[in-house]
């Protein structure tokens, strides 16, 4: 494993395993940790500056989140998704987002107004994926849980923490995407404030729909240079 995290430094035991999960969370969805890469429990642990426990720990939680995968050959890796676990992902998406963006718009609090405008603002300010990344899942969520439909709400969020390593690698095929999100963050959240239900369904549909298309590039573009 050639990637080098920075330590953690002083780290309390009952927080050392959420530290360490963020840490190579963030270093994977910014890209530090690429896709194949080989996660060496020992290695990582030192280089955080932690014991073997917390970095267990955190594995397995990426794990869970569909970052990290056991290859029996290599043991834990970086996790890419596939164009078909894509594609499917965001056909859920596509089908209940509206969805559930309709029943958030009448509902949705001026509390909720405020965090989404706040996450999307910091969205706009920061130029690192992960972090970007991050504040986006942040946002939907956000607007989502407005629906006030705990089941459709439930299921939403975990496609969109499956989406997660997507929207990175969307923003890896094409750094616009960043750019773009945040322009069309902005489109949603006015749609939203508006209490225009069409228009904000509308913008929500294409922006889905974008990160789908930018996946796709990349898989075309890699395919074509093998």
């Amino acid at each position: 494993m050639s990637s080098r995290l920075p330590p953690l430094g002083d780290v309390e035991r009952r927080t050392a395993h959420e530290s360490v999960t963020e840490a190579l969370r963030q270093a994977i969805l910014g890209g530090v940790l690429p896709a194949g890469a080989r996660l060496v429990q020992a290695e990582l642990a030192a280089q955080l500056g932690v014991s073997n426990t917390p970095v267990r720990e955190a594995m397995r939680q990426l794990t869970a989140e569909g970052l990290i995968r056991f290859d029996s050959y290599r043991g834990a890796v970086v996790r890419s998704p596939t164009l078909a676990e894509v594609r499917e992902v965001y056909e859920l998406r596509l089908l209940l987002e509206p969805v559930a963006m309709r029943k958030a718009i009448p509902q949705i609090t001026p509390a909720q107004l405020m965090q989404a405008r706040e996450l999307q603002l910091e969205m706009a300010r920061t130029s690192d994926v992960a972090s970007w990344v991050l504040l986006n899942r942040r946002f939907h969520g956000t607007l989502i849980t407005a629906a006030d439909a705990p089941l459709l709400a439930d299921i939403i969020a975990r496609l969109e923490d499956a989406a997660t390593p997507q929207v990175a690698l969307s923003i890896k095929a094409d750094f616009h995407r960043l750019t773009d999100g945040n322009a069309e963050h902005q489109e949603i959240l006015r749609a939203v404030e508006e209490h225009d239900a069409g228009r904000a369904v509308e913008l929500v549909t294409e922006h889905l729909r974008s990160t789908v298309r930018a996946v796709e590039s990349l898989v075309n573009s890699s395919a074509t240079r093998q």
